[in-house]
């Protein structure tokens, strides 16, 4: 073959539809159950969320399903004319609560998994392609094949520790299921019973940057505070 690298290829929309069907092998494998979760929301001005209506439905049935959330939200706006109602919603898995998505860990899982496929892929087809045309092709000697497998190697090490993360964190739900976790970056302040307790802790914590709170059923909300901010609230 021409290419110098098994495993580059020019993208393509084959490629792309290719990729989105590994993905889809792989939530199948992990029994992937696409779940959203629909709120009926006003952020307040101490930018606490007040919740007016919540929903759940499987993910294909949001289309069909799209009247009744608009209905639902133009009779709120009318019974709370003064209240700015904003629909959210957030995707995730039934089986563990987790976010789906991208950025999220099962998307990462996923995405992961459909890299080895892809890899996989690549490497059987150039190996039938040498073996019926190059008469001194060598498997154990090949480096391009060599480096295909090495490559290969290194991402199932990379699936393997993903995955391991996923399982403990669907552990960690299942002991608490209903709780908020809040983060600051990627560190992890603890896990909180409503979400007006982890905000107030992270409004009491002295901490400047951006926090993420998660629950359960795909919910995320996110801030910013200013060290700025923080500074003043001392000085007052």
């Amino acid at each position: 073959m021409e290419a110098t690298n098994i495993t580059t290829r020019t993208n393509t929309a084959d490629d792309y539809m290719q990729y989105v069907k590994d993905v889809a092998s792989a939530e199948k494998e992990i029994e992937l159950e696409h779940w959203v979760h629909i709120s009926f929301q006003a952020r307040n001005a101490d930018r606490t969320l007040e919740i007016f209506h919540q929903m759940d439905m499987p993910r294909h049935m949001l289309d069909r399903w799209q009247w009744l959330i608009n209905w639902r939200h133009a009779r709120l706006v009318c019974q709370h004319p003064r209240k700015d109602i904003m629909v959210y919603t957030s995707y995730y898995d039934k089986r563990s609560g987790l976010m789906t998505g991208l950025g999220s860990l099962i998307g990462q899982v996923t995405a992961a998994k459909a890299q080895i496929t892809k890899v996989e892929r690549a490497i059987a087809q150039y190996m039938e392609y040498e073996t019926q045309n190059n008469l001194f092709f060598n498997p154990d000697t090949d480096e391009r094949l060599i480096r295909a497998k090495a490559k290969l190697e290194q991402k199932r090490q990379n699936y393997a520790s993903i995955y391991s993360v996923l399982r403990k964190e669907v552990e960690e739900h299942r002991k608490h299921p209903g709780k908020y976790k809040l983060f600051i970056g990627f560190k992890r302040l603890g896990i909180f019973d409503s979400i007006s307790e982890a905000k107030k802790y992270a409004d009491r914590s002295g901490l400047w940057g951006a926090f993420n709170l998660l629950g359960d059923k795909g919910y995320r909300d996110s801030w910013y505070v200013h060290e700025n901010d923080i500074k003043k609230g001392i000085n007052q």
